[in-house]
């Protein structure tokens, strides 16, 4: 079971990922088991007499016959080379098992020292990105980032960072093309990217490798400490983040300039504003369904999603954004905040993906995060009134505190994008609600309320 037609041979191998997919934290699906998994591709990049590492692309449906998706595995077959034992996840005809590599420290390690060495094999791409990474000769420690989203990431030498896309689209993904544009163009605000690997036949981006930051704390992280000093009654309303959030403003605003700086523009207008107002409609028409009590607000919602439209001029060009920005999406360090992951909504399409959009759509999301680190670890308003009245003044002074900063760097708001952040920042909510509503129903009261305060 060593090369491509062996893998797609075996049915047991099939059988066996059909099971153990579902109970991937990254693998999405349609929530049906899967009743086939298709191998598309294998592309090998370790071949020893003991050990086989392949990349495998593979193709599910569930068991009513819908698409569930692509996604990119990285699989071992042989005796596994790692601390403790790695669960096999199927074993090959003549008995050898097939695990999940990442947990092989000796498979990752060749994986980087392929991207380092800036081999190509098997059809794929190992790009060591200028100026190169100088790996140390001894083997590298492995560990897993911990927090599995919709990739999968480990460290290495805690130096590094490999992040495997697990769901590979044709095409360049946005997250290697906004980092290679932002490092073109001299940003110090993402980390530096070392490597990547490429699917030739359809351009996809399988993995990329980055500079780890130790000593760097992830935004969500640092705002629920913050929250926490606020909440616990500190002088600060805002916990002393404001300055945090007025810098982080800022960075915004110049990853902004430098992509619009980068790359070509499209004027957003009115057609295109047009199209976002249907957009916004058509997801609070979908959401009413779902959350009753957004019909109590549908009319205020359509006003808001309009009167944009037809607000004379002022607006900002569509370019590329990060598309899908949130406080998990940041780092902070001691001396900087840093941008990750410019990947896009993780349900979208590669079209939608790389699509041009405004720049306050990222505002907006960042917007949103703020509220949602201020009042996720708080029960009802009803429990705790005070509690809920100091997460408002955090909210509110960490929001204005990044509007300015923004704001700053990027120049005032023109009424036009004044009006087209609101609707962004109410359409995000319902977004949200209908998501809380259908995940996580505890939570549903957080955009809710959110909404009602933002038609005030």
């Amino acid at each position: 079971m060593t090369g491509e037609n062996a893998w797609q041979r075996d049915p047991a191998l099939r059988r066996a990922l059909a099971r153990w997919l579902p109970e991937q934290r990254w693998f999405d699906g349609t929530g049906r088991p899967l009743a086939s998994v298709a191998v598309l591709r294998v592309h090998a990049f370790h071949r020893t007499a003991a050990r086989l590492g392949v990349l495998a692309v593979v193709a599910t449906r569930d068991v009513s016959g819908a698409d569930a998706g692509r996604c990119l595995l990285v699989l071992g077959v042989g005796a596994p080379h790692a601390p403790s034992p790695v669960p096999p996840l199927a074993r090959t005809r003549d008995g050898r098992p097939v695990y999940g590599a990442l947990a092989d420290a000796e498979l990752v390690d060749a994986l980087v020292r392929r991207i380092a060495g800036h081999r190509p094999a098997d059809g794929v791409r190992y790009v060591a990105e200028p100026p190169g990474v100088a790996l140390p000769a001894a083997p590298l420690t492995v560990r897993p980032l911990g927090a599995e989203q919709s990739n999968t990431s480990v460290v290495l030498d805690e130096r590094y960072i490999l992040k495997i896309f697990r769901r590979p689209t044709e095409g360049a993904s946005p997250d290697l093309v906004l980092h290679r544009l932002l490092r073109d163009a001299g940003s110090p605000h993402v980390p530096q990217l070392l490597g990547a690997i490429e699917e030739e036949g359809t351009g996809a981006t399988l993995a990329t490798l980055q500079t780890f930051l130790p000593d760097a704390e992830d935004g969500w992280s640092a705002a629920l400490d913050s929250v926490r000093g606020s909440l616990g009654g500190g002088p600060d309303p805002a916990g002393g983040f404001t300055g945090a959030a007025r810098r982080l403003g800022g960075v915004l605003a110049d990853v902004h300039g430098t992509l619009a700086a980068a790359h070509e523009n499209t004027p957003l207008g009115d057609g295109d504003c047009r199209q976002l107002s249907e957009l916004f409609r058509e997801r609070l028409s979908h959401a009413v369904g779902a959350v009753p009590q957004l019909a109590a607000y549908t009319d205020q919602l359509h006003s808001v999603f309009t009167e944009f439209v037809s607000l004379p001029g002022g607006r900002r060009p569509a370019q590329l954004t990060h598309g899908d920005l949130h406080l998990g999406q940041t780092l902070r360090t001691p001396r900087r905040w840093l941008l990750l992951d410019f990947e896009g909504e993780p349900q979208a399409g590669h079209e939608e993906r790389i699509r041009l959009h405004s720049p306050m759509r990222d505002v907006a999301g960042m917007l949103r995060s703020f509220d949602y680190a201020a009042h996720h670890g708080l029960g009802s308003p009803d429990e705790d009134p005070a509690g809920h009245a100091a997460a408002e003044r955090w909210v509110r002074c960490s929001q204005d505190a990044f509007l300015a900063g923004y704001t700053a760097v990027a120049g005032p708001r023109t009424p036009a994008e004044s009006r087209l952040l609101r609707a962004y920042v109410l359409d995000k909510a319902v977004y949200e609600a209908l998501y809380e509503t259908r995940h996580r129903p505890s939570w549903a009261w957080i955009p809710l309320r959110s909404l009602v305060r933002g038609l005030r």
